[in-house]
């Protein structure tokens, strides 16, 4: 799906097309990187690309899932203050006297 903006102007602009045309300029900031990501070395020319870097991250960092499991007890309380959650968001809380009103015609109904 095309990013279609339309400028204060009322000039369209596609996000997309002006992404892709502009990903090998080189990022305002120190990080020595273009837009898309890569290292850039001297000159401006790319020495790593964003896929070295990211692997080299992942293999140095592992995953970055904490995959820790939860003890009994606290995944207990976890569920516990869970269901407690939805029992809130199920009560009806009348607020004035037509709501009291409402829910009393509602039980005499049912």
């Amino acid at each position: 799906m095309k990013k279609t903006y339309r400028t204060a102007l009322g000039k369209q602009v596609d996000m997309d097309i002006l992404r892709l045309s502009n990903e090998n300029t080189i990022a305002v900031g120190n990080m020595k990187v273009n837009a898309r990501g890569d290292e850039l070395g001297p000159g401006g020319e790319v020495a790593r690309t964003r896929n070295e870097v990211m692997e080299e991250y992942y293999r140095l960092n592992g995953s970055t899932v904490n995959r820790t499991p939860v003890p009994a007890n606290e995944a207990e309380a976890i569920q516990a203050a869970l269901a407690q959650q939805e029992q809130r968001a199920n009560q009806i809380r009348p607020r004035g006297a037509v709501a009291r009103k409402i829910l009393d015609d509602q039980e005499g109904t049912q």
